[in-house]
């Protein structure tokens, strides 16, 4: 195993679309509510490997501290990967600041930035090298032929982003938004050689929603990433069917698929229960690794909770003047 230069590659989810904090920091604080807490797991390619396994969790508030347009959030993922058992640990805490031109909720631009700490580190008591072979069968017991500096590394992490919202109706939506991450390009790198700086990843992404009926919304969405040599492009929708819709009471289904560019198809299937929303997806290998995979892909399963400080209820009695 000759290991000259390494690439690495930031987590990526299905998804993206119930991962605000890691999509771009241009989202803390940017949804309706006061409180908002979301949860992601995946688990991929246990067909080909050890499964790789990703656990996220995320939580910010809107009008922090009493402050109108202010923002604040964590953000924190584990994902380990492979025969490695290759362990990233991320944590974050960002803030953010909503502006609302011409001084109306419809249009809203969210600025916002996050800083944190990221821990790698890798077990190589399961990896198989070149120099074991002894030209007829693997041989533990030989010298692997590597030097290894470290086993583990921390580097900061500096990230920034930008939301535009446009929700001119109760069901409609359109979100423009741009993240841009590990801005500091910290250095990566296991063996003696020198280490090799960390490619920042930029995101753009496109969400919509608009009513088609009475009952049904159509949301569909977008999503590129670029880093480094590594491109990803996702694009589908999701169709929303509503069961009840009526001041804080909310009852919806929702029944989606996408695809990921020389990569995967997904479906995706959620619902809706007034402020909690959950979602399941899974993801069908059409890549190159299909020998390997048998299409096998990934399962992700996503939760995501909004707290109101005072739920918006109509008033059943008014009171009379004179009774005031």
């Amino acid at each position: 195993m000759l290991a000259p230069r390494v690439l690495a590659q930031d987590i990526h989810f299905s998804q993206f679309f119930h991962t605000p904090l890691a999509s771009s920091p241009g989202n803390i604080g940017a949804f309706d509510g006061d409180y908002r807490v979301h949860g992601i797991f995946r688990q991929q390619w246990r067909a080909v490997t050890e499964p790789y396994r990703t656990f996220g969790l995320g939580g910010d508030a809107a009008n922090a501290f009493g402050k109108k347009g202010l923002g604040v959030g964590a953000w924190l993922f584990n994902d380990k990967a492979g025969d490695s058992r290759m362990n990233t640990f991320h944590f974050s805490l960002g803030g953010s600041y909503t502006l609302t031109p011409g001084g109306t909720e419809e249009h809203a631009v969210t600025l916002g930035a996050q800083v944190g700490l990221t821990s790698i580190s890798i077990t190589t008591d399961d990896l198989r090298f070149d120099a074991q072979y002894n030209g007829f069968y693997y041989d533990p017991n030989l010298a692997t032929g590597e030097s290894f500096a470290r086993g583990s590394l921390v580097h900061p992490d500096v990230h920034a982003g930008a939301v535009y919202r446009f929700r001119p109706a109760h069901r409609q939506l359109i979100q423009v938004g741009l993240g841009f991450f590990n801005l500091t390009r910290p250095k990566i790198g296991f063996l003696n050689s020198p280490a090799v700086p960390l490619d920042m990843r930029t995101t753009f992404q496109l969400l919509t929603q608009f009513p088609v009926s009475e009952r049904v919304d159509v949301l569909p969405m977008i999503q590129y990433m670029a880093q480094g040599r590594f491109k990803e492009f996702d694009l589908g929708a999701t169709v929303r069917y509503v069961l009840v819709d009526r001041y804080t009471t909310v009852r919806a289904v929702r029944l989606g698929g996408y695809y990921r560019a020389s990569d995967a198809g997904y479906v995706y299937a959620g619902v809706e229960y007034d402020d909690w929303t959950a979602g399941i997806s899974y993801d069908v290998n059409v890549s190159d690794l299909v020998p390997a995979s048998r299409n096998r892909g990934g399962i992700e399963i996503s939760v995501t909770r909004v707290f109101r400080k005072q739920p918006i209820v109509p008033a059943r009695f008014k009171a009379c003047p004179h009774q005031l």
